[in-house]
């Protein structure tokens, strides 16, 4: 039994001796070499780091002891940069007034007790937010309306060539972009009485991507890819044989993926013009039915039918 205390003892002996070295004493002083506020503020900024090291659980000391921690406050307009450094590191971080001080010594000293970083919201709370991190901060991006025109083909049971048109929106960064274009079409139209040589192909709805490869020059090559919606018809033979048996036409519709290879010039004007290829591969089958016009539907068909289109476009 009085093994076993000693062991008890020894044991909180040495939680108290952790816990003393996690919470060693330090103070806070300024350092006067960098910094530009006045002597009152200055005394005020000592005072709320102070409170901040006292919030996370350290002994603070007057100023002068060995593990001491500077501050120091470069002011430039309303923007204040704080330096914060002693012996478990240096912080430096950006207030938007001095109403923000406060907030970011609470994060400055949270990330030297803790050991986190100050980026993303490893010290961020609802307590501490400051004004330069509540504000959000946006990059500008081009944006333009655009229409194509080209022309492609529709691959079935053969190749059907057909002109091509589409209209879209599309907003850039330097090196992405995203591009919402609707009402794209292929068509080849056809018909004598009952056979038909026409090939229609549509992307009612299309949202991809797009990566620029040299993101900031005046004209640069682009590749990318989506998805969209559409359809596709083509082919048939309306007539019947001696047999009476005739052939619908190829036709679905559902998802398709849509891969996009371009180069745009002029990206440093507010007229842009391209160049750009698209292969769209749909995510289903067209069917094809032979019918008897005595017995009705004798069999279904399903094949692949993939496209590819080039056209220019210009957009403003």
């Amino acid at each position: 039994m009085r093994g076993h205390l000693l062991r008890v003892s020894a044991f909180a002996g040495l939680l108290l001796a952790a816990a003393g070295a996690a919470h060693a004493d330090v103070c806070v002083a300024i350092d006067s070499a960098r910094d530009t506020l006045s002597p009152q503020d200055q005394t005020a900024a000592v005072l709320l780091v102070t409170r901040q090291f006292e919030l996370a659980g350290e002994h603070v000391l007057p100023p002068g002891c060995p593990d001491q921690y500077l501050v120091s406050h470069i002011r430039l307009g309303n923007v204040i940069t704080v330096n914060l450094s002693g012996p478990n590191g240096r912080r430096e971080a950006m207030a938007l007034g001095m109403d923000d001080l406060p907030s970011l010594y609470n994060q400055m000293v949270r990330s030297i007790v803790t050991g986190r970083p100050m980026t993303g919201l490893n010290v961020v709370d609802r307590t501490n937010v400051t004004a330069s991190q509540a504000t959000a901060r946006r990059v500008y991006s081009d944006s333009l309306w655009y229409a194509r025109l080209g022309y492609g083909s529709i691959f079935g049971e053969r190749s059907y060539g057909a002109p091509a048109l589409g209209f879209g929106y599309r907003a850039e960064l330097d090196s992405l972009a995203i591009d919402v274009s609707f009402l794209n079409y292929q068509f080849q139209t056809h018909y004598a009485d009952y056979d038909s040589d026409g090939a229609f192909a549509m992307s009612l709805l299309k949202l991809s991507g797009l990566y620029f490869v040299s993101p900031q020059a005046n004209r640069t090559a682009y590749l990318g890819g989506g998805l969209s919606y559409g359809s596709r018809k083509f082919g048939g033979d309306y007539r019947p044989g001696p047999t009476g048996v005739f052939h619908t036409g190829w036709d679905g519709n559902g998802l398709q993926g849509e891969l996009t290879v371009g180069y745009e010039i002029a990206r440093a004007t507010t007229l842009r013009m391209f160049v750009q290829a698209d292969a769209v591969l749909p995510f289903y089958q067209v069917t094809s039915e032979t019918h008897s016009t005595r017995f009705g539907v004798l069999s279904t068909d399903r094949r692949y039918s993939p496209s590819l289109i080039v056209s220019i476009g210009i957009g403003k």
